[in-house]
């Protein structure tokens, strides 16, 4: 919702838009109920075998969606286009070397891009079985570092360094322990 709320102005979101992708951002991963537990909670990195099991995670959990979505005959619903995306779209780049569409810039719809930022911060800043949690300025760092590259949205990572405070009182209270 920080993030949405934060690019709102300059990309003319809605109120209803904004909560829609607070609400939906938490689905990005329903796809990855269909990855084998010996992949998803492996104690270490992934090989590169396993990478491209987890990567369909994400068409997984479009066909997820557009089955329950299609079931009810939402398919055209903002709502539904809004989380169709979000799924969809949350590990694609904007220089292209994302997936599974390997989309360019624009061609992301906004929400995707803004819940790529935050998942890639809630990653970094997340304790994993193969990694211990970076620090914020870390992670911003990081993120300012692949906005540089070309991956992440600059004016999302510029929301996130301006409210890294709230972004950090945000970590604290949803912490898993």
């Amino acid at each position: 919702r920080l993030i949405a709320k934060g690019v709102a102005p300059q990309f003319s979101l809605s109120d209803e838009f904004v909560e829609n992708v607070f609400l939906f951002a938490p689905l990005h991963d329903i796809g990855k109920i269909g990855i084998p537990d010996s992949i998803l909670l492996k104690p270490g990195r992934l090989d590169a075998a396993e990478r491209e099991v987890m990567k369909t995670h994400v068409n997984k959990g479009v066909a997820i969606l557009e089955r329950i979505i299609g079931q009810f005959a939402l398919e055209e619903l903002a709502d539904s286009i809004v989380m169709r995306n979000i799924v969809a779209g949350h590990h694609e780049r904007l220089d292209g070397s994302g997936y599974p569409a390997g989309l360019r810039a624009d061609e992301i719809p906004i929400e995707a891009r803004i819940v790529a930022v935050a998942d890639v911060l809630d990653a970094l800043t997340s304790l994993r079985p193969y990694k211990q949690p970076w620090s914020m300025e870390q992670a911003l760092t990081e993120l300012e570092r692949l906005v540089s590259e070309g991956s992440l949205d600059p004016d999302c990572v510029a929301v996130v360094r301006s409210q890294s405070d709230q972004v950090e009182a945000i970590r604290h209270r949803f912490a898993e322990t």
